[in-house]
C-alpha cells in the first residue's frame, strides 16, 4: 500500500511540474533552432513556425528594401534603395514581386547623388505611391527635396513630382526629406518629413497633395531646436479624418524625445504630446488601434534590458498615454514596423543583437493588446541580416522585407520571406511531454505491481515454511 501511495505522489509530481514547464515556457525563448535555405529560425516552442519561402534579390553592391506592401492583383510591391545600378550613388529602388516571390518587375529612379525610397502604398486600384528623398543636382547648392512617384502596377511611370518646404529658396543650401505617405479617403496623397528653415532648425512638415500631385496646402510643426518625422509609417489617417504624426523631437539638454502630433484635416494642430525622459527615445512607426487609441513603436536607451530596446507606446485617443513596454536585450535591438492584429495584440518587426545567432538577426514579437508577448522570433544566418518592413496576411502569415548578407561580404541584399506562425494543436508539445511520462509510468506501474505481488507471495511462502 505504501508502494501504490509512492507511486501516485510521484505520479502527481510529475504533472505538476508539466504544468508549470508549460505555463512558464509562454513566457520564455526557446533556443532551439531549426535552418531555412541559409537561414535559422528560432521560436517558443509552443508555436509551429512553417517557412513558405525566402528570396534574396541584389546586385554587387548595398541593396535595401525599407518597405513593402500588398497589391489588391495579388503579391507586393517593395521599395527601398541600391548602388548596384550603376547609376551613381543610392537610388530609389522600386521591385514588384508575385505571391510566391518570384520577381515580375523592378526599376530604379535617381540622378548622380543619393536618393532613397522610404515608404510605397497602393494607391487607388492597382497604382502605387512612393515617399521618397531625392537629391537635387539642379540647385545652386544641390540639396535634397521630398520626390513622389506614383507607378501603375505593371511599373509605368505616370508622375513624379518633388516638393520643397516652404522656408526653401533658389539659394539654400540644406535640403528636406521625404519619408511617409498615405492615401486619403478621397484619393489625395498625405504626405510627412522634415523641412529645414531659415535658422537652421528643422521642423515636421505635413502636406497634401490631389491624387495628380498638386499641393493643397502644407503646414510645419515645432517644438524644440530640431523637429523630425524621420521614418516611413509616422503619418497616419485616423477614422475621422485627422491626421496624427509621430515624430521626435530634440535639443541639447533634453535629447531625443517622442513627440505625438493630432491634427483636424487641414493640418491645424488639436494637440500634441511628448513622451520620454532626458535619453535617447525615437519613434519608428504609428497606427491608429480599433478603439481609437494610438500605438507608437519605436526605440529607446537608457530604460530597458540594456542597450537600445524596442519600446511601445500606447495612447488613448487624446494622446495620455496608458502604458509603454520595453523589449530587447543587454545589446542593441530595434523596431522598425507594428501592426495590429484582429485580436487586438500587435506584431512588431525589427532587428536584434541580443538574440541573435551573429552579426544581427530580423526579429518579430507578438504581443496581446496590453503589450505582454505571445511569441518572438528571430530569423538571420550568422552573416547579419535585419527586417525592415511586414505586412499581415492573416492566420499568422507574413511577409517580411528587410536586408540579408551573404558569407564574408559586407554589403547587403534584399530579403523577402513568407512565414506562417501558428499556436501548435492543443498544446502539442506540453501534450507530448506527457504522453512520454504517462508512457513511463504505463511500463513502470505493472513492473512495480509485480514486484509487490511476488514479494508478497515471497514473504508469504517464508511465513509458511
Amino acid at each position: 500500500m505504501k508502494i501504490f501511495i509512492l507511486i501516485l505522489v510521484i505520479h502527481s509530481i510529475i504533472f505538476s511540474n508539466i504544468y508549470l514547464l508549460t505555463f512558464n515556457f509562454q513566457e520564455k525563448e526557446s533556443k532551439s533552432l531549426f535552418p531555412i535555405n541559409s537561414s535559422t529560425f528560432s521560436v517558443s516552442s509552443q508555436f509551429i513556425l512553417k517557412d513558405i519561402w525566402n528570396k534574396t534579390i541584389g546586385g554587387d553592391q548595398i541593396d535595401v528594401a525599407r518597405s513593402i506592401t500588398k497589391s489588391k492583383l495579388g503579391g507586393f510591391a517593395i521599395t527601398g534603395w541600391t548602388n548596384s545600378s550603376g547609376k551613381g550613388n543610392y537610388d530609389i529602388y522600386v521591385l514588384r514581386i508575385s505571391d510566391n516571390g518570384s520577381v515580375i518587375w523592378n526599376q530604379t529612379f535617381g540622378s548622380t547623388g543619393e536618393d532613397k525610397g522610404y515608404q510605397i502604398i497602393e494607391s487607388g486600384t492597382s497604382n502605387f505611391a512612393i515617399s521618397s528623398t531625392f537629391m537635387n543636382e539642379t540647385a545652386l547648392f544641390p540639396n535634397s527635396d521630398f520626390l513622389v512617384i506614383k507607378m501603375l502596377d505593371n511599373g509605368t511611370l505616370m508622375w513624379n513630382r518633388t516638393y520643397s518646404g516652404p522656408e526653401q529658396t533658389s539659394t539654400s543650401m540644406v535640403g528636406d526629406l521625404g519619408r511617409s505617405i498615405l492615401e486619403c479617403g478621397n484619393g489625395d496623397l498625405a504626405l510627412a518629413g522634415v523641412t529645414v528653415t531659415n535658422t537652421g532648425h528643422s521642423d515636421v512638415w505635413l502636406f497634401r497633395v490631389s491624387p495628380l500631385g498638386i499641393k493643397k496646402w502644407e503646414r510645419t510643426y515645432h517644438n524644440w531646436d530640431i523637429d523630425r518625422c524621420y521614418t516611413p509609417y509616422s503619418l497616419i489617417e485616423c477614422s475621422n479624418g485627422d491626421f496624427a504624426i509621430a515624430c521626435y523631437t530634440y535639443n541639447s539638454t533634453k535629447s531625443n524625445d517622442v513627440w505625438l502630433i493630432r491634427t483636424d484635416q487641414f493640418g491645424n494642430p488639436k494637440w500634441n504630446k511628448t513622451f520620454g525622459s532626458d535619453g535617447y527615445e525615437r519613434p519608428e512607426a504609428l497606427i491608429e488601434c480599433q478603439n481609437g487609441d494610438f500605438a507608437i513603436i519605436g526605440n529607446i536607451k537608457g530604460f530597458g534590458a540594456g542597450g537600445q530596446d524596442a519600446w511601445l507606446i500606447r495612447t488613448d485617443p487624446f494622446g495620455n498615454q496608458l502604458w509603454n513596454k520595453t523589449y530587447g536585450g543587454i545589446e542593441e535591438d530595434k523596431a522598425s514596423q507594428i501592426v495590429e492584429m484582429l485580436d487586438g495584440g500587435f506584431t512588431i518587426v525589427g532587428t536584434t543583437h541580443s538574440f541573435d545567432i551573429g552579426q544581427g538577426d530580423g526579429w518579430i514579437i507578438r504581443t496581446d493588446s496590453f503589450g505582454n508577448v505571445i511569441w518572438n522570433l528571430t530569423i538571420g544566418t550568422i552573416n547579419g541580416d535585419g527586417l525592415n518592413s511586414l505586412v499581415s496576411l492573416g492566420n499568422g502569415s507574413y511577409v517580411l522585407a528587410g536586408i540579408t548578407h551573404e558569407f564574408g561580404e559586407v554589403l547587403s541584399d534584399i530579403w523577402i520571406i513568407k512565414i506562417q506562425v501558428s499556436e501548435a494543436e492543443s498544446d502539442s508539445y506540453a501534450n507530448n511531454l506527457i504522453k512520454g511520462y504517462e508512457l513511463l509510468i504505463l511500463i513502470i506501474t505493472p513492473i512495480l505491481l509485480i514486484s509487490i505481488i511476488y514479494y508478497r507471495m515471497t514473504k508469504k511462502n517464508k511465513i509458511i515454511q
